[in-house]
């Protein structure tokens, strides 16, 4: 299932941090090779699938179980990124998600936000015409 970009950038955002975390702890991992090849536990699992985020945009994957997690960070991996030069690691993906987030919104959400205000204050406009009209 392909993620909206704003749940999959939690998610990487989830997993950047766990990874973090391992490489300051004494586990012996370095992050740069957590980076190219994330672990993805049960820890990140229950910070991702506990987020208002997820609960409000990705309802579904409320109940995912850390198989599936895994499976949908390997997908994002795997997809890569547009361009092919650039090395595919929890950053890169990251800010290519985050770009690609932004982009919805000024070209998307922001234009229909101000649609819906525009026919907002068009109703509020009229309603107070009408109440003008009947105080005369």
């Amino acid at each position: 299932m392909a993620l909206k970009s704003n749940v999959a950038l939690l998610l990487l955002q989830l997993v950047l941090y766990r990874q973090q975390e391992f490489s300051h702890n004494d586990t012996g991992a370095k992050l740069n090779e957590l980076l190219v090849n994330p672990v993805v536990d049960e820890i990140v699992l229950d910070r991702f699938t506990n987020h208002r985020l997820v609960k409000l945009y990705a309802p579904e994957l409320v109940k995912v179980r850390l198989r599936a997690l895994k499976k949908e960070v390997n997908d994002l991996f795997s997809a890569g990124l547009p361009d092919k030069n650039m090395p595919v690691t929890v950053i890169t993906l990251a800010n290519h998600f985050y770009y690609t987030r932004v982009k919805e919104l000024e070209q998307d959400q922001i234009p229909k936000i101000n649609e819906q205000l525009r026919d907002i204050d068009a109703q509020l406009q009229g309603s107070q015409q009408q109440h003008k009209i009947e105080g005369s």
